[in-house]
């Protein structure tokens, strides 16, 4: 596939303008998670206004800079006075290029890039476990179970700060296969290959139900722009005709396109619940502001 970013015939830009302002590629290919810079010659980066006509695939900053995200085409616009140009993007997955950086803040939750396509759900090599069904961890209110899945540790934080606030019930979302503590290696090994095939990795010591909850709230990072397709195997698991589920998330880059599309996978999961916008912040006051109206719904 070709990313291609080149100047268009009819943008509305004069001929004379067009001579003396073009963009510094025309044609570059580019997989996930990798960038170009862009910038229009002849005139101060800061009189160019740059717009994508789909984020989701192809973002561009302030500056010019794209940043490839999933599989498909974007038109970047550069808008200047006098005129504009427009690029046109396409995006293909990459293997092991195009790595995004791990997250440099200790606290921040990992995130990778997105899987390009959505197969239909497919059990990886993670064997069921052979553990019994266990009940929830229980505190003083059983009517709300926080579940919630971590592999930095932020996710965990913030839903035993929830727990703290709720006295809810608490379960911890595990795969029966632990994935690495590596980065490297659960970026780009598993976490990918399940996002990419739309996995449902076996989860250990699974609920036995969760019949008794009126309300989920679900706390959990972004991987590959979307949720963990562990968090998946942990809603299909179950009934959830009748609830209601509030998502909780946060994320390195904190672009909410991607939580928007981790609420779409969820709300596909979770047949018959009714799936809240939920939450997607880091700053713990705006977090127990939500939950208090969770606990007052």
């Amino acid at each position: 596939m070709i990313f291609a970013l080149g100047q268009l015939a009819g943008d509305g830009l004069s001929v004379s303008a067009a001579k003396r302002r073009t963009l510094n590629v025309k044609n570059v290919t580019l997989t996930t998670g990798t960038s170009k810079q862009l910038k229009v010659s002849g005139i101060k980066a800061g009189k160019v206004k740059w717009s994508s006509s789909r984020k989701s695939v192809a973002s561009v900053g302030r500056k010019g800079k794209v940043t490839a995200k999933k599989l498909g085409k974007a038109t970047i616009t550069a808008k200047f006075p006098g005129g504009k140009l427009k690029c046109r993007v396409t995006v293909k997955v990459g293997g092991n290029g195009g790595k995004p950086e791990a997250s440099k803040a200790p606290a921040a939750e990992a995130e990778v890039t997105p899987a390009a396509t959505t197969p239909k759900p497919a059990q990886t090599t993670a064997p069921v476990s052979t553990t019994k069904p266990v009940q929830a961890s229980t505190s003083k209110d059983g009517k709300i179970l926080v579940a919630y899945f971590s592999w930095s540790g932020t996710s965990e934080r913030i839903a035993k700060n929830i727990i703290a606030q709720t006295g809810a019930d608490s379960f911890r979302i595990e795969r029966a296969v632990p994935y690495s503590s590596d980065y490297q290696t659960t970026a780009y090994g598993d976490a990918m290959t399940e996002a990419q095939t739309n996995a449902r990795p076996a989860i250990k010591d699974p609920l036995a139900s969760v019949a008794q909850y009126d309300k989920i709230i679900l706390c959990y990072p972004i991987w590959w722009h979307t949720a963990p397709m562990t968090v998946g195997t942990f809603l299909e698991s179950y009934d959830l005709t009748g609830k209601k589920i509030y998502p909780v998330s946060q994320s390195a880059s904190m672009d909410r396109s991607q939580y928007e599309e981790s609420v779409t996978f969820i709300r596909g999961c979770a047949k018959g619940a009714s799936v809240e916008e939920g939450i997607f912040s880091k700053d713990n006051t705006a977090i127990q502001n939500y939950v208090n109206k969770i606990i007052n719904d």
